[in-house]
C-alpha cells in the first residue's frame, strides 16, 4: 500500500461508523465525487469498501486506476479492490480486472486471471467485456490463438445487448471478421450465438 493510501486510511478511521451505509445510495461519497472532490469521495468510500460494500470497491478500484483523489495511479491497488468486488460477482469489477491485463496495466499480465474475469463479466451480458473478448479471440493474444468463430459468436452476443453507443462499433467489428472468415465459419458463430448460453462452457 503506497505512503498517500495508508495516510488516508488513518485520515477515515474514525467514520467507520458509516459502514452500514452503501456507495450507491446518495451517499457523501457520491455527493462529493459529482462535484470533482476526489479525495472526499475516496475518503468517503474507503471505509465502506473495507467492510465490504461491493459498490465502494469498485469505485475505489476505479479511482485508483484513474489516479482520482491520489496522486499516482495504483493498478495493483485498483486490482485488488476489483477482485474483492468480483469475487461477489459484480460484472463491472470483472471487466475492469480484466481489462487492467488486456491493456498491460498489470504486469506479467495473467492470462488465465484476464479471460476468467471477462468470461465471467460476459455471461452476465456485459457488453464491452463480450467485445473485448471478440477482439480477443479476432487477433490473439499470449497464449490466446486466433479464434474467428468465437470472436464473431462474442460480437453476435454483444449485439443482442442492444447498446445504442456501442451499436456502430459492433457492426464494424462483425463487419471485419466476418471479411476474415468462410461461410461454414460464419454459420457456426451464428448457430453458437443463437444457442447461447451452451449448457457447460
Amino acid at each position: 500500500m503506497s505512503k498517500h493510501l495508508r495516510i488516508v486510511y488513518l485520515a477515515v478511521a474514525l467514520a467507520l461508523v458509516t459502514a452500514g451505509a452503501s456507495a450507491a445510495d446518495g451517499d457523501p461519497g457520491t455527493v462529493a465525487y459529482a462535484r470533482g472532490d476526489y479525495a472526499t469521495a475516496l475518503a468517503a468510500w474507503l471505509p465502506l469498501a473495507a467492510h465490504g460494500d461491493i459498490a465502494a470497491e469498485l469505485r475505489v478500484g476505479q479511482m485508483l486506476r484513474d489516479r482520482q483523489g491520489v496522486r499516482w495511479r495504483d493498478f495493483e491497488g485498483a486490482a485488488s479492490w476489483f477482485r474483492k468486488a468480483a469475487a461477489r460477482g459484480n460484472a463491472e469489477a470483472e471487466y475492469a480486472l480484466g481489462r487492467l491485463y488486456y491493456e498491460g496495466f498489470l504486469v506479467p499480465r495473467n492470462t488465465a486471471e484476464m479471460r476468467a474475469m471477462l468470461k465471467a463479466a460476459a455471461w452476465q451480458g456485459h457488453t464491452r467485456a463480450q467485445l473485448t473478448l471478440g477482439v480477443i479471440y479476432e487477433y490473439g493474444l499470449d497464449d490466446i490463438d486466433e479464434d474467428y468463430t468465437a470472436a464473431l459468436m462474442w460480437y453476435e452476443l454483444a449485439a443482442r445487448r442492444g447498446v445504442p453507443e456501442l451499436d456502430g462499433k459492433i457492426a464494424r467489428l462483425r463487419s471485419r471478421v466476418a471479411g476474415k472468415m468462410t461461410p461454414a465459419q460464419i454459420a457456426e458463430a451464428l448457430r453458437l450465438a443463437k444457442a447461447w448460453p451452451p449448457t457447460v462452457e
